[in-house]
């Protein structure tokens, strides 16, 4: 049933993502944690993040991302994260948490979604890593 579950969500972030582009001229990136309860999207024109919570089961969702680089980006570089803790969201990405950097043109990075509960990360929580690049 889990499995089912994940995709279910997964079909649901994939409209949301084409709903909300609709007219974009660039590609955005997407990542979700390890039990589809948060979910995240980078937008490199613009050079931001839209965090999603999508599961009403009291956690945050935290965005963990690689220091940007214009030279080869590794999942071992520095790593930043943001927390949003501000409640169940949807899909929507009217709804979203907006959190803008600013990050040289062309400069690429990594990026996960994993969970916080009570300011602490849940171990475990983290889905898979994703590359993204800033707009030229």
């Amino acid at each position: 049933m889990p499995k089912i579950r994940h995709l279910a969500i997964t079909a649901a972030a994939a409209a949301a993502l084409v709903v909300g582009t609709a007219g974009s001229s660039y590609a955005i990136d997407t990542a979700s944690s390890s039990n589809s309860c948060g979910a995240a999207y980078f937008y490199p024109d613009g050079d931001t993040f839209r965090i999603l919570d999508v599961c009403s089961d009291g956690k945050g969702v935290r965005l963990q991302y690689t220091n940007p680089t214009t030279g080869t980006p590794s999942t071992s570089n520095t790593k930043i994260h943001v927390d949003y803790t501000g409640g169940y969201t949807g899909w929507s990405l009217s709804n979203a948490y907006v959190y803008d950097t600013d990050m040289n043109e062309a400069a690429c990075f990594y990026f996960r979604v994993g969970h916080v509960d009570d300011g602490s990360f849940v171990s475990g929580s983290y889905g898979g890593w994703n590359l993204a690049c800033a707009a030229q």
